[in-house]
Protein backbone atom coordinates (compact mmCIF):
# COMPACT_ATOMS: atom_id res chain seq x y z
CA UNK A 1 0.00 0.00 0.00
CA UNK A 2 1.34 3.85 -1.25
CA UNK A 3 1.57 6.27 1.11
CA UNK A 4 -0.73 9.34 0.91
CA UNK A 5 1.50 11.67 -0.38
CA UNK A 6 2.15 14.23 2.72
CA UNK A 7 1.68 17.73 0.98
CA UNK A 8 -1.17 16.65 -1.28
CA UNK A 9 -3.08 19.27 0.30
CA UNK A 10 -0.62 22.17 -1.24
CA UNK A 11 -0.43 20.58 -4.20
CA UNK A 12 -4.40 20.90 -4.66
CA UNK A 13 -4.14 24.68 -3.21
CA UNK A 14 -1.14 25.01 -6.38
CA UNK A 15 -3.21 23.82 -8.78
CA UNK A 16 -6.52 25.95 -7.45
CA UNK A 17 -3.95 29.08 -7.75
CA UNK A 18 -3.40 28.25 -11.14
CA UNK A 19 -7.14 27.97 -11.83
CA UNK A 20 -7.16 31.10 -10.67
CA UNK A 21 -4.84 33.18 -11.66
CA UNK A 22 -5.73 31.71 -15.53
CA UNK A 23 -9.66 32.48 -14.73
CA UNK A 24 -7.72 36.18 -13.13
CA UNK A 25 -5.77 37.05 -16.67
CA UNK A 26 -8.80 35.98 -18.60
CA UNK A 27 -10.80 38.50 -16.79
CA UNK A 28 -8.25 40.86 -16.74
CA UNK A 29 -7.82 40.03 -21.05
CA UNK A 30 -11.52 40.87 -21.45
CA UNK A 31 -11.40 44.22 -19.57
CA UNK A 32 -8.66 45.45 -21.48
CA UNK A 33 -10.66 44.86 -24.44
CA UNK A 34 -13.12 46.19 -23.75
CA UNK A 35 -11.13 49.77 -22.82
CA UNK A 36 -9.32 49.28 -26.02
CA UNK A 37 -12.93 48.86 -27.82
CA UNK A 38 -14.07 52.16 -26.47
CA UNK A 39 -10.48 54.21 -27.07
CA UNK A 40 -11.25 53.01 -30.47
CA UNK A 41 -14.89 54.51 -30.66
CA UNK A 42 -13.56 57.74 -29.20
CA UNK A 43 -10.58 58.34 -31.50
CA UNK A 44 -12.95 57.08 -34.37
CA UNK A 45 -15.40 60.07 -32.58
CA UNK A 46 -12.45 62.51 -33.04
CA UNK A 47 -11.37 61.65 -36.25
CA UNK A 48 -15.51 62.01 -37.82
CA UNK A 49 -15.47 65.58 -35.50
CA UNK A 50 -12.25 66.40 -37.04
CA UNK A 51 -13.24 65.46 -40.78
CA UNK A 52 -16.66 67.46 -40.28
CA UNK A 53 -14.72 70.64 -38.74
CA UNK A 54 -11.96 70.42 -41.73
CA UNK A 55 -15.27 70.21 -44.59
CA UNK A 56 -17.01 73.07 -42.90
CA UNK A 57 -14.12 75.23 -42.87
CA UNK A 58 -13.75 74.39 -46.58
CA UNK A 59 -17.18 75.64 -47.22
CA UNK A 60 -16.53 78.95 -45.25
CA UNK A 61 -13.83 79.00 -47.31
CA UNK A 62 -15.49 79.06 -50.77
CA UNK A 63 -18.71 80.55 -49.68
CA UNK A 64 -16.28 83.64 -48.57
CA UNK A 65 -16.95 86.96 -47.29
CA UNK A 66 -20.37 87.21 -45.70
CA UNK A 67 -22.40 89.64 -43.08
CA UNK A 68 -21.17 89.93 -39.38
CA UNK A 69 -24.38 88.03 -38.46
CA UNK A 70 -23.20 85.35 -40.36
CA UNK A 71 -19.65 86.33 -39.40
CA UNK A 72 -20.95 85.70 -35.55
CA UNK A 73 -22.41 82.72 -36.23
CA UNK A 74 -19.47 81.05 -37.60
CA UNK A 75 -17.14 81.99 -35.19
CA UNK A 76 -20.03 80.70 -32.56
CA UNK A 77 -19.79 77.53 -34.11
CA UNK A 78 -16.27 77.48 -33.85
CA UNK A 79 -15.60 78.07 -30.90
CA UNK A 80 -18.69 75.14 -30.02
CA UNK A 81 -16.53 72.88 -32.18
CA UNK A 82 -13.20 74.14 -31.21
CA UNK A 83 -14.50 72.93 -27.06
CA UNK A 84 -16.26 69.57 -28.33
CA UNK A 85 -12.93 68.81 -30.16
CA UNK A 86 -10.90 69.60 -26.24
CA UNK A 87 -13.44 67.58 -24.94
CA UNK A 88 -13.21 64.58 -26.96
CA UNK A 89 -9.42 64.69 -26.68
CA UNK A 90 -10.02 64.37 -22.73
CA UNK A 91 -12.16 62.02 -23.71
CA UNK A 92 -9.35 59.76 -26.07
CA UNK A 93 -6.39 60.65 -23.23
CA UNK A 94 -8.69 59.34 -20.61
CA UNK A 95 -9.64 55.96 -22.69
CA UNK A 96 -5.38 55.80 -23.30
CA UNK A 97 -4.63 55.83 -20.05
CA UNK A 98 -7.52 53.11 -19.14
CA UNK A 99 -6.27 51.29 -21.81
CA UNK A 100 -2.67 51.65 -20.21
CA UNK A 101 -4.07 50.59 -16.89
CA UNK A 102 -5.33 48.01 -18.11
CA UNK A 103 -2.32 46.73 -19.89
CA UNK A 104 -0.66 46.95 -16.53
CA UNK A 105 -2.63 44.62 -15.09
CA UNK A 106 -2.70 41.98 -18.03
CA UNK A 107 1.03 42.41 -17.71
CA UNK A 108 0.73 41.89 -13.36
CA UNK A 109 -2.02 39.01 -13.90
CA UNK A 110 0.23 36.88 -16.49
CA UNK A 111 3.39 37.32 -14.33
CA UNK A 112 0.98 36.03 -11.28
CA UNK A 113 -0.28 33.18 -13.79
CA UNK A 114 3.55 32.11 -14.35
CA UNK A 115 4.51 32.30 -10.59
CA UNK A 116 1.45 30.11 -9.59
CA UNK A 117 2.66 27.58 -12.62
CA UNK A 118 6.16 27.64 -11.21
CA UNK A 119 4.84 26.72 -7.82
CA UNK A 120 2.39 24.07 -8.74
CA UNK A 121 5.28 22.79 -10.77
CA UNK A 122 7.48 22.94 -7.94
CA UNK A 123 5.10 21.11 -5.59
CA UNK A 124 4.94 18.84 -8.85
CA UNK A 125 8.72 17.98 -8.81
CA UNK A 126 8.84 17.39 -5.09
CA UNK A 127 5.74 15.01 -5.16
CA UNK A 128 7.43 13.16 -7.74
CA UNK A 129 10.82 12.65 -5.85
CA UNK A 130 9.13 11.52 -2.99
CA UNK A 131 7.05 8.77 -4.97
CA UNK A 132 10.41 7.59 -6.00
CA UNK A 133 12.40 7.51 -2.90
CA UNK A 134 8.88 6.47 -1.26
CA UNK A 135 9.40 3.23 -4.63
CA UNK A 136 13.04 2.69 -3.91
CA UNK A 137 12.71 2.87 -0.08
CA UNK A 138 9.52 -0.08 -0.72
CA UNK A 139 12.23 -2.10 -2.74
CA UNK A 140 15.02 -1.85 -0.31
CA UNK A 141 12.90 -3.00 1.81
CA UNK A 142 11.42 -6.01 -0.37
CA UNK A 143 14.93 -6.58 -0.89
CA UNK A 144 16.00 -7.05 3.41
CA UNK A 145 12.96 -9.07 3.90
CA UNK A 146 14.08 -11.40 1.02
CA UNK A 147 17.51 -11.67 1.84
CA UNK A 148 16.50 -12.25 5.84
CA UNK A 149 13.49 -15.16 4.39
CA UNK A 150 16.67 -16.59 3.06
CA UNK A 151 18.75 -15.97 5.71
CA UNK A 152 15.84 -17.39 7.93
CA UNK A 153 16.00 -20.75 5.73
CA UNK A 154 19.13 -21.32 6.47
CA UNK A 155 19.57 -21.48 9.83
CA UNK A 156 16.70 -23.61 9.68
CA UNK A 157 18.97 -25.70 7.69
CA UNK A 158 21.45 -26.12 9.91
Amino acid sequence: MTKAYPLQAARELRDRAVDDAAAALAEVVRVHEEASATLAKAEAVLATHDGEAKAFEAREAERGPSSAAVFQQVQHYREARALAREQLRGAVEAARLVVAQRAAAVTEARDALATARAEAEAVGRHEERWRDEQKRAAEKKEELEAEDAVQARWREKD
